[in-house]
């Protein structure tokens, strides 16, 4: 009997061959799907770019149809970053915004400034006219993500997916 008794005191120590493997698995199916996140820009990022660029594109839109004559407004888009940026006309002709301004410049606001990963973006500048249509800029802006997506801007001004 004191046999038995030895026996109960016994406690278990360490995981059973059954619990091991359900945690590898678990840890497998973790790393198939969150590693790929981790590592590459997120499929989400380009959308969010695309988003803040429609909103931008259609503020300096309303900015340059209610500008007075000698005012441009415009959407600087450079490969890692846009921004709107304000410029005076002289003799009629707008001028062209500073191309020496990086992303990582001090001379604009980080409100003004919207970041993302390098190589999403075809540098280009964006103005309208006063009756909201694009005078300067590419009518469609591609994407260079993982969701092949674009803007595309109608002669008539309307900004769209």
């Amino acid at each position: 009997m004191a046999f038995r008794q030895n026996q109960s005191r016994y406690i278990q120590q360490g995981f059973t061959l059954i619990e091991l493997v359900i945690v590898i698995i678990v840890l497998a199916v973790l790393t198939v799907v969150a590693l790929p996140k981790l590592t590459s820009k997120s499929a989400y990022e380009d959308y969010a770019v695309k988003d803040q660029l429609i909103a931008r594109l259609r503020l300096v839109q309303l900015q340059n149809m209610n500008a007075d004559p000698a005012s441009c407004y415009w959407v600087v888009a450079k490969s890692a970053c846009f921004y709107n940026e304000h410029t005076i006309k002289s003799n009629g002709v707008c001028a062209v915004p500073s191309a020496s301004v990086s992303c990582d410049s001090t001379v604009y606001s980080q409100y003004n400034v919207v970041s993302f990963s390098n190589g999403i973006l075809i540098p280009d500048n964006y103005r309208f006219d006063n009756q909201g249509r694009l005078e300067t800029g590419n009518s469609s802006i591609l994407f260079n993500g993982e969701n092949n997506l674009s803007i595309k801007i109608e002669s008539e001004g309307y900004i769209h997916e």
